[in-house]
């Protein structure tokens, strides 16, 4: 039986590792000088607003009695997580092979730490751009953050499972990552980022909902809009796939972790 004095100097440890891994990816990326880390906020707030301001001039401002703004919001930023947290880990573990010289830092530390980076940043920048655009009356108030919340942390999960299975597969087979940009432009037709499901025909609807990502769509929309709109989801539905994802992806990470760091 592990004792406490030995478990606490063990998370005191992992907590020092975590920070710093953080802390180094934030200035590699980021750098010190300029907006930095502030980008972050700004860049998918710009991003949004625009794709907003396209479809509010060639669409209208409500499509199916939903307010089109409200609509890309809630697709796009939790798209953006995903984007995030996947795109990032592409040769994660060859990258920060040289880490692995100091004992306390393993392969498993450098991915979780991209992850927690990812999700975290991407959650404030989420939060950021919604508080500005709902302060000038672009966006609605949310019926229930509850909901809101379930439905990221879902989208957040599918991201770390995806994320996870980049990280094995880019290490295990370079040409994987070529194909990359093109699945993550490929997936949106099916992923419900820019339509809702009640839009589509029966026979479609059903079909997508096999597909992972709506149910993380569709989750923050039920809490967004209320029970005005009509939505589908199933969120242990969405939190399997991720567990699955991540299954795959950590036995990747095991199977060519000992190849990187000889």
């Amino acid at each position: 039986m592990i004792e406490p004095s030995t478990l606490r100097r063990a998370l005191e440890e992992k907590d020092r590792v975590y920070n710093a891994l953080i802390l180094r990816h934030i200035m590699g990326r980021y750098g010190r000088g300029n907006i930095g880390f502030l980008w972050t906020f700004i860049e998918p707030m710009l991003l949004c607003v625009g794709v907003m301001a396209i479809w509010s001039l060639t669409k209208g401002g409500v499509e199916h009695g939903v307010q089109l703004t409200a609509v890309v919001f809630t697709g796009y930023m939790p798209l953006t997580l995903w984007r995030h947290m996947t795109n990032s880990m592409g040769h994660v573990m060859r990258s920060s092979k040289f880490l692995m010289n100091y004992r306390m830092i393993s392969q498993y530390d450098v991915i979780l730490a991209r992850l927690f980076i990812e999700f975290f940043s991407t959650s404030g920048a989420a939060l950021f751009v919604y508080i500005v655009l709902n302060t000038f009356g672009i966006l609605p108030d949310v019926y229930d953050w509850s909901r809101v919340i379930l439905g990221w942390l879902i989208m957040g999960a599918l991201g770390f499972g995806g994320g996870a299975l980049m990280a094995g597969i880019t290490e295990a087979n370079e040409v994987v990552e070529k194909f990359i940009p093109a699945f993550q432009y490929l997936m949106l037709p099916f992923s419900g980022c820019f339509f809702m499901l009640s839009w589509l025909p029966d026979s479609s609807r059903e079909a997508l909902l096999y597909v992972p990502f709506p149910h993380a769509f569709e989750t923050i929309r039920a809490g967004f809009f209320g029970p005005g709109v009509m939505t589908y989801s199933s969120p242990s539905y969405g939190f399997a796939w991720a567990l699955f994802l991540a299954g795959c992806g950590f036995l990747i990470i095991r199977m060519v972790r000992d190849h990187i760091e000889g």
